[in-house]
């Protein structure tokens, strides 16, 4: 069985997992220089953009889209709601504006 090493924190490695020296760790967190100001060359986003699209390509032809009958059913349903709720709020409003011109006067 391996001896566990810790690192400055005194931290100690899971079990079954070897310790790295520190340094060694710090090494293998270094980004290049290019990397240290967050910048990214036009060359690397581009590709960065073009996998992007590609996979977001690939996600949508797993999408089941509904139906134009579907569709159309779901507009009626939300357009008859919006209208029931607006009435309702709408004849909320008016007893309210009564109530407080009664109080008030």
């Amino acid at each position: 069985m391996a001896v566990k090493e810790s690192d400055k924190e005194g931290r100690v490695p899971a079990a079954g997992v070897e310790a790295k020296p520190v340094a060694e760790a710090k090494a293998a967190k270094a980004k290049p220089a290019a990397k240290e100001s967050g910048r990214k060359s036009l060359a690397e986003w581009w590709q960065i953009s073009v996998q992007f699209l590609r996979e977001v390509k690939n996600e949508l032809r797993k999408v089941t889209w509904p139906t134009r009958r579907q569709t159309v059913a779901s507009t009626g349903v939300v357009l008859v709601l919006v209208t029931i709720v607006s009435v309702f709020l709408g004849l909320v409003d008016l007893i309210l504006v009564r109530v407080v011109r009664g109080l008030i006067g």
